[in-house]
């Protein structure tokens, strides 16, 4: 029998494309995360691609404007990721590795989406609770894949939200996956890596309903920190009536 309740409020996912490269070997992994996300049952699926935007670091001077308007004054594409990454359910981010590491891109993203929030919030940053899986590709088989896994994982927690894995064994920390080339396609000579993909996309998506269902069915007993619309609803009465735009978006 079909849940009319899910179908009526589909999980929302996000997919993040964390290469700078257009038609890139992240894509395709993100592409089967996105596909196993589907599988689990009724979900809404939005992407950011870095590829083509602009997002500068954060230059932590600006902290006045950030705690009343819940917004960055650094005119680049960073709102975009606010406004998906939010109301998101899951989040599955795929990244390619660079120097023991993803792209500075991401890096100056996840230090302005923490921070940006942090400021209006005024420290109280909401126990998101959102299922996130870190799906990473490198061109050395063991060429740092599990360290940037590992950067992923760090900022899943700083933004109170839980990592997921795959199953076991497939899986252990996330999705490592071998493209030899840059060449576009050169990752689908690792399909245990594309079957992982999926696999924890599944799960992502598969987290996100048990968390929403335990959310729905205790929200009479949690605080309001695991409820971020309560908590920017209460700060956005405080705050300028142009700020955090991006919170009335459901």
């Amino acid at each position: 029998m079909e849940d009319t309740k899910s179908q009526a409020h589909p999980i929302k996912i996000l997919g993040i494309n964390g290469s700078p490269r257009r038609n890139n070997n992240t894509s395709i992994m993100l592409s089967e995360a996105i596909a196993g996300a589907k599988e689990a049952g009724a979900v809404e699926v939005s992407l950011f691609e870095f590829s083509g935007k602009k997002i500068e670091g954060c230059k932590g001077s600006c902290i006045t404007y950030c705690q009343r308007e819940g917004k960055c004054t650094i005119p680049d594409d960073m709102q975009e990721l606010l406004d998906l990454w939010v109301p998101a359910d899951a989040v599955l981010f795929a990244a390619p590795v660079y120097h023991m590491g993803p792209p500075g891109q991401v890096k100056c993203a996840v230090d302005r989406l923490a921070n940006i929030q942090f400021a209006y919030l005024k420290g109280n940053l909401p126990r998101y609770n959102k299922a996130c899986a870190a799906i990473v590709q490198g061109s050395s088989r063991w060429g740092g894949q599990e360290v940037t896994i590992q950067f992923l994982l760090e900022h899943f927690l700083l933004m109170n939200c839980l990592p997921v894995t795959g199953d076991m064994p497939l899986s252990y920390l996330g999705c490592a996956g071998y493209a030899p080339t840059w060449e576009t396609d050169s990752i689908l000579k690792d399909p245990k890596a594309l079957e992982t993909a999926r696999n924890i996309g599944r799960r992502a998506a598969e987290t996100a309903m048990i968390i929403r269902a335990g959310k729905t069915a205790l929200a009479g007993q949690l605080p309001d920190l695991y409820f971020p619309d309560r908590i920017f609803s209460r700060r956005r009465q405080e705050a300028s009536p142009a700020g955090l735009n991006w919170q009335e978006k459901k």
